[in-house]
């Protein structure tokens, strides 16, 4: 028996409606607060040389960009469906190869 969905998360997109789709990549800006210390060289130094020296941990805010995986499915009727890796649990890799396969 064929499939007559494709299903990722609570989605479900007919195939008869999947017009195309690509897979690209995206990133994501997170940025959070990290508390440094001094590692203990650097801390019997700074003792020694700055009798006031007090050992406070430094907060440093730390920015990255992660990058994910982004799957676009566009539909004939115009709605396009977007499925990041962040979002959904799903490999985007075996919904590439189900597709294939049907649009074929």
């Amino acid at each position: 028996m064929e499939k007559d969905f494709i299903e990722i998360g609570s989605k479900r997109i007919p195939l008869s409606d999947i017009k195309n789709y690509e897979i690209t990549t995206e990133q994501l800006k997170r940025t959070y607060t990290e508390k440094k210390k001094r590692n203990w060289f650097v801390r019997i130094i700074l003792l020694l040389t700055n009798p006031g020296f007090v050992n406070e941990p430094n907060e440093v805010v730390v920015s990255r960009r992660i990058p994910f995986d982004v799957m676009i499915i566009k539909t004939f009727q115009g709605v396009e469906y977007r499925f990041s890796k962040n979002e959904y649990v799903f490999d985007i890799q075996e919904k590439a190869r189900e597709l294939n396969n049907y649009l074929q």
